[in-house]
């Protein structure tokens, strides 16, 4: 679809790219350029992915119950349904929180595919031999940021290299045949995803265990496209996922990595102590429900209500008594 190539290059391609050449204008680096756009990219959907990360594990946490739900609802899904819903709404899990920074990660990463391609060899261009983004090229692109400083010479081309990457001799634009990133791409993805899974095995739900099968074979998937790929988006890759480690670390804890690292265990976080901070708050709640609770119901006649040597009657039975007279 031809047609919509201009919206995208405009809305997203583009922009990208100046962000990237705004970026080089600072740290003189094509790849630590990279770099600065992952955390300026990650920092403005922070709050979305910080959603994801517990939304997905208080559904991972309410399988259990969902389970109940369906073995005595399985047969009405109306019925089914509303209590679903109810669950939710009781625990504040919104479903649809897990999926929304997916959806913003696609186009980005499709975008920066087609960016890194553009700033390697040029507008519209691709290939294995292309000398980079013209001086021309980048300040067409610039728009309405054309107070931005072009950091290309007039006569030159945009050195798309890593210089702290040495092997990487041919630019960011190509990928890394030695598959050094992909494989680290793979590695740090590995932690994410153990670190997303819940420290206990809460049920054996399929839905979970197809996640948990999923969070080994992703990683490995990872490695495939990471080295079929520019070495500037598995860059990129590796960046944004190191991000979404330090970030569920604060938001969520360990996870089951402590189950392959077992001096994490001593290693407490953030989210251990919110947690601890919420079960007392639950359990302070709980004790203030049952004092009232107590409080509300008649108390027992006291030993010190009678006289000294009486009992307390047993209560009198009524109604008619059956037998011989």
């Amino acid at each position: 679809m031809s047609f919509l190539e201009p919206i995208w290059d405009t809305f997203l391609v583009h922009p990208l790219m100046v962000l990237a050449l705004f970026a080089y204008s600072f740290v003189h680096d094509f790849g630590l350029a990279i770099i600065v756009i992952t955390v300026i990219i990650r920092l403005a959907v922070y709050p979305l992915y910080r959603t994801q990360i517990r939304s997905q594990r208080a559904m991972q946490e309410l399988a259990p119950a969902m389970n109940e739900l369906k073995k005595k609802y399985g047969k009405d899904r109306q019925r089914f349904a509303e209590e679903q819903m109810k669950l939710y709404k009781e625990y504040g899990v919104n479903p649809a929180a897990g999926c929304l920074p997916l959806g913003l990660q696609m186009p980005i990463l499709f975008a920066l595919y087609s960016a890194l391609s553009q700033l390697g060899c040029g507008l519209g261009k691709g290939g294995q031999n292309c000398p980079g983004l013209t001086h021309d090229e980048a300040q067409s692109i610039f728009g309405i940021f054309s107070f931005i400083p072009n950091p290309i010479p007039v006569d030159g081309f945009l050195d798309t290299t890593a210089h702290w990457l040495p092997w990487l001799t041919q630019g960011l634009q190509q990928p890394d045949h030695l598959f050094i990133l992909p494989i680290a791409a793979g590695a740090a993805q590995l932690v994410a995803s153990v670190m997303a899974m819940p420290a206990k095995q809460v049920s054996t739900d399929p839905n979970q265990k197809m996640f948990q099968s999923m969070a080994y074979t992703f990683p490995l998937m990872t490695v495939v496209l990471g080295a079929t790929f520019p070495a500037g988006l598995t860059l990129y890759w590796i960046s944004t996922t190191v991000f979404q480690i330090v970030q569920q670390y604060f938001v969520s804890g360990w996870g089951q990595l402590p189950k392959y690292l077992p001096f994490l265990r001593n290693v407490p976080t953030p989210a251990d102590r919110e947690l601890r901070r919420g079960t007392q708050e639950a359990l302070k709640e709980a004790r203030e429900d049952m004092a009232k609770m107590q409080a509300e119901e008649p108390a027992p006649a006291a030993a010190e209500d009678f006289a000294p040597g009486e009992q307390p009657r047993p209560a009198r039975r009524r109604g008619r008594r059956r037998g011989k007279r």
